[in-house]
């Protein structure tokens, strides 16, 4: 009886670990398809997906803008210029070498203080790009079609957005075009394609997005700013910014 009973038992716990080890391997069975399927689903995206290439920044004309926007502070004795951009504008063409001395003006009248010369003190000549002919797209593209990297584009607004923008309008430089791409500061904080930016902070954006940024303000022109200088008989230098020492406010 004994003996029996000892079977019975072994019999029973044989019984009892059965269907937990069945339960194991079945566990087992689906997981394996799952993660396969998954494995599968992640390929099949990230072949639909496209390649998202890198964007290449010209580090010279960012660098460019950064030491211009120092420079400027400190040539103005500013710590920062508060939303002035007829200030600021005024102290990079002077730290660029385009003016020698210092011309400002508020933001609706900078455009026609320059449209109506035709060089600037530092030997810069200009070509404005009225309101009246084109629109602000029209103006960049019209630049970018003769010079693919353009540079030195002050580009003035009658008025601008906010209160005090209405009443004193708007000016801005633009330090070049590389690749469709404008590479620029304001002389206040903006958010450009969802990146907001510090007040003379390097902006970088394509063209149909600096346009898009701008189009509720009322377009005035654009002044293209271009020097060239004789070397020699065979060499010829075309527009070469100059950063000079800060100075003294003139």
């Amino acid at each position: 009886m004994k003996r029996k009973s000892t079977a019975a038992a072994l019999l029973l716990a044989l019984l009892m670990l059965l269907p937990l080890g069945m339960g194991f391997a079945e566990e087992e069975k689906k997981a394996v398809p799952e993660e396969a399927d998954r494995s599968a689903v992640l390929e099949a995206e990230a072949e639909e997906a496209p390649a998202q290439p890198k964007i290449s920044y010209d580090e010279s004309l960012y660098r460019q803008i950064q030491d211009t926007y120092k420079a400027s502070l400190k040539r103005a004795r500013r710590k920062s210029f508060k939303g002035y951009c007829g200030a600021y504008v005024a102290n990079q063409l002077v730290v660029l070498g385009i003016n020698k001395s210092y011309l400002s003006a508020n933001g609706k009248n900078t455009y026609d203080i320059y449209r109506k010369k035709t060089v600037t003190s530092g030997g810069y000549s200009i070509t404005a790009y009225s309101a009246s002919k084109y629109t602000l797209q029209e103006a960049l593209t019209a630049i970018i079609d003769k010079e693919p990297a353009a540079a030195n584009i002050l580009v003035g607004f009658q008025k601008g957005v906010s209160k005090a923008g209405k009443k004193y309008g708007h000016t801005l430089l633009i330090h070049g075009v590389r690749n469709g791409r404008v590479y620029y500061s304001d002389s206040c904080a903006r958010t450009v394609d969802g990146v907001t930016y510090k007040e003379g902070e390097p902006i970088v954006c394509p063209v149909s997005s600096f346009v898009e940024f701008y189009a509720k303000y009322k377009f005035d022109g654009i002044i293209h700013f271009q020097r060239k200088v004789i070397q020699s008989e065979n060499t010829e230098e075309t527009d070469a910014p100059i950063l000079e020492k800060a100075a003294e406010l003139g």
